[in-house]
């Protein structure tokens, strides 16, 4: 797939080198390497359709073998249209996905049977549920999100996100009984620039180290296989998404 032009900041479409004063004032973080899909994917649904289609992919690689129904949440707000986006992009396949719907916040239906739920949707304890998100990083909203469907009679399976950046969630989740997998790694993302000279050498290198700080300690000495692109090129990534890696002021 190849490379789209560059848009405006606010649409996405192009990867920002540097700009660390537009992260804190949108965001608040301070962190050099940030990945939006908030602000660009939903402006492409074509884009969405090809992104539900590699999480579906990435999904029924992962449940081979169990004769279960397969079932998607998205955590919100972010991960709500990723979610219904390959349930979608599944009724085209042999495969196709239920779909349930998460609220950020618990609605109360005071003296009704529902009682109080985050949850929306069909609660069939046969199914096998992936929760879906954009990014891991500590984990806490996937831990978050697990909770409130495992109040709800849903235990979740399976996480899936577009990009670990490995610091450490998939751990915690991985304590918890939850496997957490991904499209890509931060890491991958990088050495996909710095390999294709969309960055220089010394912003790479300040950017892993940035990943390699964040990386938990027994982390740090394993080699991991590079992520596949099987089902979702990198470049497309590079369409939806900020990613900002600290020092030059270069704009892609």
């Amino acid at each position: 797939m190849s490379l789209k032009r560059g848009r405006g900041m606010g649409c996405g479409n192009r990867v920002i080198i540097d700009p660390r004063e537009g992260v804190r004032e949108q965001y608040a973080l301070n962190t050099p390497i940030f990945i939006d899909l908030r602000h660009s994917l939903y402006d492409d649904l074509d884009l969405l359709w090809q992104l539900g289609t590699a999480l579906h992919g990435k999904i029924m690689e992962l449940a081979a073998g169990s004769a279960q129904m397969q079932q998607v949440v998205g955590i919100p707000d972010t991960a709500t249209p990723l979610a219904l986006a390959a349930a979608f992009a599944s009724r085209a396949t042999p495969h196709p996905l239920a779909y349930g719907q998460l609220r950020k916040k618990p609605a109360a239906y005071p003296g009704g049977k529902a009682g109080t739920s985050a949850y929306m949707g069909t609660c069939d304890p046969r199914r096998e549920i992936t929760l879906l998100d954009d990014v891991i990083a500590s984990g806490a909203t996937k831990i978050w999100s697990a909770r409130f469907l495992r109040e709800a009679g849903l235990a979740v399976k399976r996480i899936v996100v577009v990009v670990d950046r490995e610091q450490g969630g998939d751990r915690v989740l991985r304590e918890q009984g939850i496997g957490v997998h991904s499209l890509y790694r931060i890491s991958d993302i990088v050495a996909y620039y710095c390999e294709r000279g969309k960055i220089d050498g010394e912003t790479a290198r300040l950017a892993l180290a940035h990943v390699e700080r964040k990386r938990p300690s027994e982390r740090k000495s394993v080699a991991r296989p590079r992520s596949s692109s099987r089902y979702f090129s990198v470049s497309r990534l590079q369409s939806v998404g900020y990613v900002f890696c600290p020092s030059t002021n270069q704009t892609l």
